[in-house]
């Protein structure tokens, strides 16, 4: 998935430095409500957990580039997420809470004044920082995100995302982060 991460962001990299230099700055801050989704019931290490809930929210700062002449812009996204999980096996019951930085490299498409569509590549911690260990090779998650964006005024909009993880989704993750998230919230413009 490096490879693809690489792909990515030199594509995103030519994109913002080709013959159309100029462009329009965009700065806006998002929240949404985060419900992970997926396997229920997973094995991991000899025995069965059941997850109940996985949710929380997200805080974002979204920074975007519009090429003059196009509808098009590139994303470059940071934020905080916060998910409360819970869960059991047959010995044992289960809770707590994970901290993530998320930062997130994209392409946005404006259809009108009013609705867009973005396609991100999303990279969070996987751990919490306390358990960072450099010779572990699992310690970002790296998803694909699909979002869309309603504004209901001017600079205020929906945004509705839906993201599958692709890299680890190994069971010792999915038991508290499942491979699957939906997000709905509101986005708001500073600079446009």
């Amino acid at each position: 998935m490096d490879r693809n991460f690489f792909l990515v962001f030199t594509l995103a990299l030519l994109f913002g430095t080709s013959t159309r230099v100029y462009s329009q700055y965009n700065l806006s801050i998002g929240s949404n409500y985060v419900y992970a989704f997926g396997d229920r019931s997973i094995d991991f290490q000899d025995e069965t957990f059941s997850l109940n809930s996985t949710q929380g929210f997200e805080i974002t700062v979204n920074n975007s580039c519009q090429f003059v002449d196009t509808k098009i812009s590139a994303v470059f996204e940071v934020g905080f997420r916060q998910l409360y999980f819970s869960g059991n096996s047959e010995i044992l019951r289960y809770s707590g809470q994970l901290n993530k930085l998320i930062g997130a490299l994209g392409v946005n498409y404006s259809f009108t004044d009013k609705f867009e569509a973005a396609a991100y590549i999303e990279a969070e911690n996987n751990l919490e920082f306390d358990y960072f260990y450099s010779e572990t090779g699992d310690l970002f998650r790296i998803s694909l995100s699909l979002e869309s964006t309603c504004y209901i005024i001017e600079r205020l909009g929906i945004t509705l995302l839906l993201s599958r993880a692709m890299t680890p989704i190994t069971n010792a993750y999915i038991i508290t982060n499942p491979q699957y998230q939906a997000r709905l919230g509101l986005i708001y413009q500073f600079l446009k």
